[in-house]
C-alpha cells in the first residue's frame, strides 16, 4: 500500500492527533516510518487530494461542440 493511503487510513483511525503520535501509529500498526516533520506535508497533501476529488465529482462533463459544416 502507498504511504499516502496508509496515512489516510491512520488519520481515519486516530483522528486529528499530533504529528509524533501519527508517526508512531504508522510505524507500529502499518510498518511505515514517516518522520514527524513530514506529517504536516502529508496532511496538506491529503486535504488537497480530497478537495480536488470533490471538485472533480461536482464538475459537469464537457460536451464537445459539433464541428461546423458551413464554409
Amino acid at each position: 500500500m502507498k504511504p499516502m493511503e496508509l496515512f489516510r487510513q491512520a488519520v481515519a483511525e486516530i483522528g486529528d492527533a499530533p504529528a509524533a503520535e501519527v508517526s508512531a501509529h504508522l510505524e507500529k500498526n502499518h510498518g511505515v516510518k514517516i518522520d514527524p516533520a513530514f506529517i504536516p506535508v502529508y496532511r496538506a497533501t491529503l486535504e488537497q487530494l480530497e478537495r480536488t476529488d470533490k471538485l472533480r465529482r461536482q464538475a459537469k462533463p464537457i460536451v464537445p461542440e459539433e464541428p461546423s459544416t458551413a464554409r
